[in-house]
């Protein structure tokens, strides 16, 4: 059974996965955050979260586990925040990345330039300094 956990921003192994695969951790403590433990019948998968702005949510620190990726859990990751993200509202989903785009166009995201972001996700953090040369990728749910 898939369960995604909401846990604390500065949780022990979403900081820890967070580092070890390069990915940033200098906001996740920010307001707003919200971020969860995916698993399935009882082991994790991996980690994710978003922040949400009205319909409009960026999705964020979608990491697995070195040791158990290329297994499909990425995909059960993302596909845990995005219903995390229907039900607290969302309607539009964007993403930055440096790595992973071809992943999430897999899951139906489509690269997009950034002056056709709404302003509220072109004035995250992620958006406007940490993520500033990474692709920028949507999709509607």
């Amino acid at each position: 059974m898939f369960a995604s956990t909401p846990i604390p921003a500065m949780d022990e192994g979403l900081v820890s996965a967070l580092q070890a695969a390069d990915l940033p951790t200098e906001d996740i403590g920010d307001a707003g955050r919200h971020f969860f433990r995916v698993e399935n019948n009882g082991q994790l998968l991996g980690y994710g979260g978003f922040e949400l702005y009205g319909d409009e949510a960026l999705l964020r620190s979608i990491v697995v586990p070195a040791a158990i990726r290329g297994q499909g859990n990425g995909r059960f990751v993302a596909e845990a925040m995005l219903r995390e993200i229907d039900s607290a509202g969302g309607r539009r989903v964007y993403l930055l990345t440096t790595t992973a785009a071809a992943f999430f166009e897999h899951l139906g995201f489509r690269r997009i330039g950034r002056e056709a972001a709404p302003p509220a996700i072109l004035a995250t953090q992620q958006a406007s300094t940490i993520c500033t040369s990474a692709d920028l990728l949507t999709k509607a749910i």
